[in-house]
């Protein structure tokens, strides 16, 4: 799945059409913004906009600036907004469903002008500039409700990337988790660190409903926190071991290794069943064929 999506965003890159990455919170949407920008015009600015945390009466002068004196307490001299910043690169609207509906049409017209006009003026500004635009909202949904565009929605729509949650790609997390630990210890300036086996096991085994993000913040606790080189399942806080560790039964069955080894695989294979329902699905989740899941 992560392959189909380099590819699209590769593609994209070299284009000038708008793209709407797709997929829930924590995937990773602003990191694949970025990557895509830098692929054809790393020089070029960069401009991330979280619409989520912009107030909705700041919204136009946010994203488009206002001119000299056109409402009281603004700067004497004006002042330019997101589109005008990112002027020649790219402009990253993370999570465009939080735009209020007044907005959304002045966003339209920019969209298809090619043009803003700053608050309190009537000169317009022409922009070249590549709009990615991201969403962990059912869009089609918020136009059913009436809280989103569907014109706007069309216009953003021409290049979907949808990225899969962590929980449907098990055999990425692995060398993501060890990926960003060999980050967070050079951002520390720390000594290399490193996961024992069966920690990788339980971070794999765990569904991880904040995707990247959460997997992110959980290794930088760690590494802050952890003193040794290694670290093991000990160090990792409850609530994701609790549900990750084989039961103590078979930790404490007597048997040769392969038995325990059998047993242990055996309780991986009905729990992902339990949760899974299907021989497709569990075969997808553990990297093996349906017909090995369904015969074990």
């Amino acid at each position: 799945s992560m392959r189909t999506v380099k590819h699209l965003a590769y593609k994209a890159s070299k284009t000038k059409f708008n793209i709407i990455l797709l997929g829930e919170s924590g995937t990773g949407k602003s990191r694949l913004a970025r990557e895509i920008h830098n692929i054809q015009n790393p020089n070029a600015p960069f401009v991330e906009v979280a619409c989520n945390s912009i107030a909705p009466t700041l919204f136009e002068s946010e994203l488009f600036g206002y001119a000299p004196g056109s409402f009281t307490g603004a700067d004497r001299n004006g002042r330019i907004g997101y589109f005008e910043e990112a002027n020649g690169g790219t402009i990253f609207l993370d999570e465009i469903g939080e735009i209020p509906p007044e907005i959304q049409a002045k966003l339209l017209h920019v969209l298809q002008k090619k043009q803003i006009y700053r608050v309190g003026s009537t000169k317009p500004i022409y922009i070249d500039v590549r709009v990615i635009t991201a969403t962990s909202r059912d869009l089609d949904e918020e136009i059913a409700k009436g809280n989103f565009r569907q014109d706007l929605y069309y216009r953003i729509n021409v290049f979907p990337i949808k990225l899969p949650p962590l929980r449907e790609r098990k055999q990425d997390i692995a060398g993501m988790a060890n990926s960003i630990l060999v980050d967070f210890c050079r951002k520390y300036e720390m000594e290399p660190k490193h996961f024992s086996d069966e920690a990788i096991k339980i971070i794999t085994l765990y569904d991880w409903p904040g995707n990247v993000r959460q997997l992110e913040n959980l290794i930088e606790r760690l590494v802050i926190t952890v003193q040794d080189p290694i670290i093991d399942t000990t160090a990792l806080p409850v609530e994701y071991t609790g549900d990750a560790v084989p039961p103590a039964e078979l930790l404490a069955q007597r048997g040769s290794l392969a038995e325990r080894m059998d047993a242990y695989e055996g309780e991986i294979i009905r729990d992902t069943y339990r949760r899974c329902g299907t021989t497709v699905a569990v075969a997808k989740e553990l990297g093996i064929s349906q017909a090995t899941a369904a015969r074990k």
